[in-house]
């Protein structure tokens, strides 16, 4: 099969890259909400924020329980927290924060919680991203999760996950056939990540990102990436898949530029090198 891909390059996405300007203040730069995760997986939730954050996302939001709150307000005291007990208490927040990004994923669970969860934010919320432990619960009903997906909603799984999500497709074909029939059956940006990590748009457009390091096969990573890709698209200046080719960019760039050792708090860190070598490029 012969499929039409671009290589992922600044060139497609930084004359539209959402810089800070004067005139913006922290409620103009968007809010990211993150559905925090299990007890033991807060840290997942943290990475994600964190990098938020150094992207240059206004605010973010972690949505807790009584339990794992004292943990996230210890550790991460930047980011604004909510008790949300219920499901109708999620559905409420969701319809006072309608102009807000929402992450469901990192250090969920793949639960029947979690199930409903993403599906109520999948619903109800009009950008969204959703990753890892958010996608494997729909493991016995893959169809349930395409139908609740569109053109403003990013799904990022690795190829086990992205397996478990699409087990009608087969395993033996190339990534990039993978994800075109992926991108018929849910319509939305998915990104593929891997070695060369690919991602597609609802449209079929496919963007291969060979700027990366094999460091980045690290725990955490793909928080970090989540994050990352939240806040782009949080401060809707870049639409769903332009968001994930920038992220997916400079979440390698950083990789590549650090070297062996490199762990997940190292890609935050390095966020604002990489963001001041961009400038220097627009």
């Amino acid at each position: 099969m012969s499929i039409k891909q671009k290589i992922n390059s600044p060139s497609l996405w930084i004359k539209n890259f959402p810089w800070k300007k004067k005139k913006h203040h922290k409620y103009s730069r968007g809010k990211l909400i993150i559905a925090g995760g299990k007890i033991n997986m807060t840290g997942a939730t943290i990475l994600s924020a964190e990098a938020a954050l150094r992207v240059g996302i206004g605010s973010v939001k972690i949505l807790c329980n009584k339990k794992t709150l004292p943990i996230y307000s210890l550790k991460f005291p930047s980011a604004l927290k909510e008790i949300t007990n219920n499901l109708s208490s999620l559905k409420k927040l969701i319809i006072k924060e309608k102009k807000s990004v929402f992450l469901i994923g990192p250090g969920s669970g793949s639960n029947r919680q979690t199930k409903e969860k993403t599906k109520l934010i999948l619903k109800s919320s009009k950008y969204a991203i959703i990753d890892a432990d958010a996608l494997t619960c729909f493991k016995a009903k893959p169809k349930e999760l395409y139908s609740l997906l569109d053109k403003n909603k990013i799904i990022t799984p690795h190829i086990k996950e992205f397996h478990t999500i699409f087990p009608s497709i087969n395993k033996n074909i190339s990534n990039y056939e993978k994800i075109i029939k992926a991108s018929r059956l849910c319509k939305c940006t998915i990104v593929l990540k891997g070695t060369n990590t690919l991602i597609c748009s609802q449209l079929g457009k496919i963007v291969i990102n060979k700027h990366a390091s094999s460091e980045l096969a690290v725990i955490g990573s793909g928080d970090v990436l989540a994050g990352i890709i939240s806040s782009l698209i949080g401060k809707n200046k870049l639409n769903p898949f332009l968001s994930s080719c920038a992220g997916v960019w400079m979440h390698g760039d950083i990789a590549k530029k650090f070297g062996p050792g490199l762990i997940a708090e190292d890609i935050i860190k390095n966020i604002p090198k990489t963001l001041r070598g961009l400038k220097k490029t627009n």
